[in-house]
């Protein structure tokens, strides 16, 4: 693994048992997770706007 920087400081992870190295590895996936969400909802939002757009066109036109 090698390093990795939690709260400002940075770990070497060459130095920690088999239990820490997996604890990090399930912290760093939590923090892929949670981009990916954001990344996501950020998405979302953006096809929300844009039907809600495209539902106003529909509308006006009427």
């Amino acid at each position: 693994m090698a390093k990795f920087e939690l709260d400002g400081k940075e770990y070497n992870t060459d130095d920690f048992d088999d239990r820490q190295k997996r604890i990090v590895a399930l912290y760093q996936k939590s923090l892929r997770d949670e981009n990916v969400a954001l990344m996501e909802l950020e998405l979302k939002r953006a096809a929300r706007i844009e039907v809600a757009r495209k539902l106003i066109e529909e509308i006006a036109e009427k």
